[in-house]
């Protein structure tokens, strides 16, 4: 098996040497192994199934021995009143983890508040949204954010993997020279260019090389403690067909693949793994119109003959992913929300399952009627944060708006938006308040 070491390195595979070839073989991993049936991988490799069903067994027991030792490392078993401070500077109560914990943050209060302090290590952290939304920038910041010492930052590097641009060393020279942060830090204690790694992959088998072999060994030489992936959906959507079920279903397994290339990864270095992912327009499902005369969509009201097909109905269309998304996807879950503006982020659920965490940026427009009739048009864009799940944090119910400057990403106060308002307003409007336009030839004063 190609990472059995990596993932277990005491296992003794002695008993098992003579199935490893053949496992390294098909490319099946740890995670294959306990979450496959062995039936399957004996088949696919092929393999005596008794034999594969010994080593998943083997397998299983040395993953328990090794969480409860990690467990045990971690906090002593006691009562809840019992403290004991770890390794990353907790206070640790009863196993419940107070909010001091060591993060990478934002320097955004609103933004750093809403993500319930930071990103936390250890995670896969997804930041979602359209183009010119803002994406690269919000990375940008963290990159140069992760270097600063604890509580604001894990006081480490930065690597960043991109699959689209290379780096723009440009606006992060600018960032680092313009925040407010660390213009009052000392030269000496401000984040440097030199602790941020970059690399480009425009294609999927050097991007997953890179992940897989590379970046472990990267992280450990160079003390990272933040990952990024600019964008995870790039080299998929070009080399992977998504338009058949064995299309989807490769893909699938790639992806998960990479979640767990990247988990492991921020697992074993406590570091942050953040992605980001682009959009797909969501288009109206007409398939449950066309199932409604079908069998399949009368069994249910044939199981249960009590219930009215009202009843039925509601019940499919909760149970239905179209509604459902709505919860995990970020859009959808607001009122007012138009269909048309509604978004899926890339690569579907297959990907989604990969992730703890997703932050979504969108680009929202308010709409105003002028004179002259019931004619709509844009009149000002704002960007917005929200939060979708985390385990950390809950999710965002009123969207943090926010702006992108020289200094970065930042949130906006209901203060300026307002006075923003009254500034594009006043623009728009500026050629009725010029003098010359109201002087008349009558110099004398009204009587």
């Amino acid at each position: 098996m190609s990472d059995l070491l990596e993932v277990l390195p005491n296992f003794d595979p002695k008993s098992h040497r003579h199935l490893l070839h053949s496992l390294e073989k098909n490319d099946i991993t740890v995670a294959d192994l306990i979450s496959l049936d062995p039936i399957d991988i004996a088949r696919k490799c092929p393999l005596p199934t008794t034999d594969v069903q010994l080593l998943v067994s083997d397998v299983v027991k040395a993953l328990q021995e090794d969480v409860h030792e990690a467990v045990n490392e971690r906090w002593e078993i006691g009562p809840p009143e019992q403290r004991k401070e770890t390794s990353a500077g907790q206070e640790e109560v009863g196993g419940d983890i107070h909010s001091n914990e060591v993060r990478v943050k934002t320097l955004d209060i609103d933004i750093d508040g809403a993500l319930g302090g930071g990103l936390v290590p250890g995670h896969i952290i997804e930041v979602v949204g359209e183009s010119a939304v803002g994406k690269t920038q919000f990375v940008l910041g963290l990159l140069l954010s992760a270097q600063l010492p604890p509580p604001r930052g894990l006081g480490k590097g930065s690597i960043y993997v991109s699959t689209e641009a290379p780096l723009n060393t440009a606006r992060l020279s600018q960032i680092l020279t313009s925040h407010p942060e660390y213009e009052s830090l000392q030269p000496g204690d401000r984040p440097s260019l030199d602790y941020v790694h970059a690399i480009a992959t425009n294609d999927l088998e050097a991007q997953e090389h890179i992940l897989r072999y590379q970046l472990p060994v990267a992280v450990r030489r160079f003390n990272i403690g933040l990952i990024v992936l600019d964008s995870v959906a790039a080299n998929f959507r070009a080399e992977h067909e998504s338009r058949t079920a064995a299309g989807l279903a490769e893909r699938a397994i790639e992806l998960s693949k990479l979640g767990n290339t990247l988990r492991r990864v921020a697992i074993e270095n406590n570091a942050v793994v953040v992605v980001t992912n682009q959009v797909a327009d969501r288009f109206d499902d007409i398939r449950p119109s066309l199932q409604s005369s079908s069998p399949a969509s009368s069994s249910p009201s044939v199981s249960t003959p009590n219930l009215s097909s009202s009843v039925v109905d509601f019940r499919r269309e909760i149970q239905s992913l179209d509604h459902q998304q709505r919860f995990f996807t970020g859009w959808g879950d607001e009122p007012g929300e138009k269909r048309s503006q509604l978004k899926n982020p890339a690569l579907g659920l297959a990907w989604t399952n990969q992730i703890s965490a997703r932050i979504v940026l969108k680009m929202e427009s308010e709409r105003q009627e002028y004179m002259g009739g019931n004619i709509w048009r844009d009149r000002k864009k704002s960007r917005t944060l929200r939060v979708v799940f985390a385990p950390w944090a809950s999710p965002t119910n009123v969207p943090i708006p926010y702006t992108i400057g020289m200094q970065g990403i930042s949130s906006i106060s209901e203060d300026e938006l307002e006075r923003e308002a009254h500034l594009q307003a006043i623009g728009e409007n500026g050629e009725l308040l010029k003098e010359e336009l109201w002087v008349t030839d009558d110099d004398e004063e009204f009587p």
